[in-house]
């Protein structure tokens, strides 16, 4: 929406920073630490912020040879276009990726060992670009509450606003710079002026059907990860000029479970080797095979004719298998022994082929078996060359077909940015104050090489936030405030800072960040003159309420009736019990000092 003398401002930040994930998290830590005051906004809840990083493995990119590097990353763009001065930059960053961590972080990045030959291991250099990590384990949302714990430190710098989502960017008519945000918060649209700059890192589109079909051609795909990256991004771009990228860009996990909420809990199992082994495979709409599926998963990109390529999708695919393979698969001793039980448990089941065909409108999957056995007979999968070893003739009845469904990681469509991560407008000009981070408009054209985006939203955090608070905008204003809007509506939703908690004589804080919430435990413990465990205030807790939330008033009353601080954890709530002790021993040792 463009300016007009008319429109009135709510308030006024330095910096206002459009999604709170990962690289919105970063942008805003950097543009704090360059003496902004930033507003840091998302649409999802308190809990749920975090975009696709609260799901994320956590390993970056790493690399100590630039050519090396460079040569691997231009073949993975190949036919694609790239950004020269984008890429290298992005490369440069790249290689300092273990310093960033020890620097920013005060951590010594670990090897992952996943992959050391590359994700794409026949291209020139593959082995040129190794996986580090800054948290023990994967997948356990230990590196989203590093980059939230660098905004919550900052409370006196960064005000966050959880369900508040950017409605429209606030742009001058003539000089084109982006002057704020009109976000809806509490039911108000409140226009909120960004006087050095405004950030968009929202994400992507994958949630949005309609983008999904638009931009990458497909017509049923699930996500499995957040499911708050509604496009908004896209929109707000192209509201106030940008050029858009990489919008045919994606990856995936393959499929999930075609069952609701449960498919979350089956994203990976394109990875099962114990899954697809013997007289089982992957049905396509008409009941014939169309992809290889003891391949290993690159991100959702299959081998074709020399290339790799997104995993066509299919409207209602199916896992096939008879009988042995059911009951193979109901006594699978691997470490995704259960996992797979469950899974199977959703199959349906049919006598004969014909009738399982019907079932799942799978016209031509009598045929497909038939073809299969040719198959194994051969001793050679000619069609999709599958390891012959993993693959054993259908034999009697009955059948079976667990229904699933193409999955979704993230996209990679956005604004074009430039190598400062300014927007760029179609003439090919930055739009002054405006900039991006993170998986909304990245650098990534074609296939995706895992361990970047996380590397990326790092790299495009600093920059952006960076160059966002050393920017002076242009335009100036005198605030006009809507009367009908309340105070209260415009205070930070995030927690206090530790710092800003007292502890009297004989009192201790004690925090812990190991709960079950990603908001800290904080509590305030009076110990007695004999060193005796006195009181024990909750000063700030965000645990579930059914479970974490009934556990602490327990705790509490089992410390003070015992003395000790170490009790037996509540059943069902163990994390949020262990986190409770921790923070409140941590006070009491405090306590007795003071």
């Amino acid at each position: 929406m463009f300016y007009n003398d008319r429109l009135k401002w709510d308030l006024a930040y330095d910096v206002i920073v459009v999604g709170f994930g990962g690289a919105g998290a970063s942008s805003a830590r950097f543009a704090a630490d360059h003496g902004a005051q930033v507003l840091l906004i998302d649409s999802a809840p308190e809990g749920s912020e975090g975009g696709n990083t609260r799901y994320a493995g956590g390993a970056f990119a790493w690399g100590n040879n630039f050519n090396n590097l460079k040569d691997y990353y231009k073949q993975t763009y190949y036919p694609f276009k790239y950004d020269p001065k984008v890429l290298d930059e992005f490369i440069e960053r790249v290689m300092d990726m273990k310093e960033y961590s020890k620097k920013y972080f005060d951590i010594e990045a670990m090897g992952t060992g996943r992959r050391p030959n590359g994700e794409y291991p026949e291209y020139r250099n593959a082995n040129s670009m190794q996986s580090q990590s800054m948290t023990t384990g994967m997948y356990n949302g230990g590196f989203w509450k590093l980059l939230r714990k660098q905004v919550m430190d900052r409370l006196d710098k960064i005000d966050v606003w959880y369900e508040s989502p950017a409605e429209h960017l606030i742009q001058d008519p003539d000089s084109k710079q982006v002057l704020g945000v009109q976000i809806k918060r509490k039911g108000l649209k409140v226009n909120v002026a960004a006087t050095h700059g405004v950030v968009l890192s929202l994400g992507g589109f994958e949630n949005n059907e309609d983008m999904v079909q638009n931009f990458l051609g497909q017509g049923s795909l699930a996500p499995i990860g957040t499911l708050y990256n509604q496009g908004k991004g896209i929109d707000l771009a192209v509201e106030v000029g940008a050029r858009l990228w990489h919008m045919s860009n994606y990856d995936s996990h393959g499929f999930s479970l075609r069952n609701g909420d449960a498919r979350e809990k089956f994203a990976y199992m394109i990875n099962w080797k114990s899954l697809f082994n013997g007289s089982i495979f992957v049905a396509g709409d008409d009941g014939t095979r169309y992809y290889r599926e003891d391949e290993e998963d690159r991100h959702g990109y299959k081998y074709n004719h020399g290339n790799w390529i997104m995993l066509p999708n299919q409207n209602h695919p199916h896992i096939v298998m008879d009988k042995v393979q059911f009951e193979q698969l109901q006594n699978d001793d691997s470490a995704k022994g259960d996992q797979i039980r469950e899974l199977i448990s959703y199959a349906i089941k049919a006598d004969n082929l014909d009738e399982l065909a019907e079932k799942i409108s799978a016209p031509k999957l009598s045929e497909a078996v038939d073809d299969y056995n040719f198959l194994v007979d051969q001793g050679r999968d000619m069609f999709l060359n599958r390891k012959i070893e993993t693959m054993r003739k259908f034999g009697v009845g009955p059948y079976y077909a667990i229904t699933i469904r193409h999955n979704i990681l993230h996209t990679h469509g956005g604004a074009r940015r430039n190598e400062k991560c300014e927007v760029i407008d179609m003439a090919g000009f930055p739009i002054p104050n405006l900039y991006e981070a993170g998986e909304l408009g990245d650098i990534f054209a074609t296939k995706y090489i895992g361990a970047n985006s996380i590397a990326d939203l790092l790299i495009s955090g600093e920059i952006s936030g960076t160059n966002a608070a050393k920017n002076i905008a242009r335009f100036k204003f005198e605030p006009r405030y809507n009367q009908f809007t309340k105070p209260n509506d415009w205070k930070s939703d995030a927690g206090t800072s530790i710092a800003d908690f007292e502890a009297g004589p004989r009192q201790g804080i004690g925090t812990s960040e190991n709960g079950i919430s990603d908001t800290p435990i904080v509590v305030r413990v009076t110990a007695s003159e004999d060193d005796k465990l006195a009181k024990i205030e909750v000063l700030q807790q965000k645990e579930s309420p059914s479970i974490g939330g009934k556990a602490i008033p327990l705790l509490t009353n089992k410390m003070l009736v015992s003395g000790e601080t170490s009790v037996d954890a509540v059943s069902g709530a163990t994390t949020t019990s262990r986190a409770f002790m921790d923070a409140v021993t941590s006070a009491f040792e405090q306590a007795k000092k003071n």
